[in-house]
């Protein structure tokens, strides 16, 4: 599936919501809403393994997902592709708040371990840096 921002005809309008409206209807708090309706969101979804999480990262038109580090709790993730592409060369200011929530409650569900992630960005690679920590003494139920 090829991920190029002209093969999601909605693009233009949800970057549009995303990077325009939302901003100016959340103004400073933007960040941390959106990082909590992307936890929300994601606890609507089921992933059986790490390769789920990339395909619906890849899916939900977010962009390409790959794992570069992981440790015990830790997990270090970068967003990258066409559409994180397009989206920083459009807004430069651009919010990945939403992703960096849905990919921490998904690894969330994953390692049965309370997670928190934050996110910046790369600009030179066009890149969102996505760190996960999760915290082995705070079981999910």
């Amino acid at each position: 599936m090829s991920e190029d921002s002209n093969q999601h005809p909605s693009f233009q309008g949800l970057t549009l919501l995303r990077d325009q409206l939302l901003p100016n209807l959340f103004k400073e708090d933007q960040s941390d809403i959106l990082y909590w309706a992307g936890k929300e969101l994601a606890r609507s979804y089921t992933v059986a393994s790490l390769d789920d999480v990339v395909t619906l990262i890849r899916t939900l038109s977010f962009g390409a997902l790959s794992l570069v580090e992981q440790k015990k709790t830790a997990y270090l993730f970068h967003l990258h592709g066409e559409i994180v592409h397009t989206r920083l060369d459009k807004q430069p200011q651009a919010d990945f708040a939403l992703e960096t929530g849905f990919l921490a409650q998904l690894i969330q569900q994953l390692s049965e371990q309370y997670t928190e992630g934050s996110y910046s960005i790369q600009k030179k690679n066009s890149v969102v840096e996505i760190v996960l920590q999760s915290d082995k003494k705070e079981a999910v139920l």
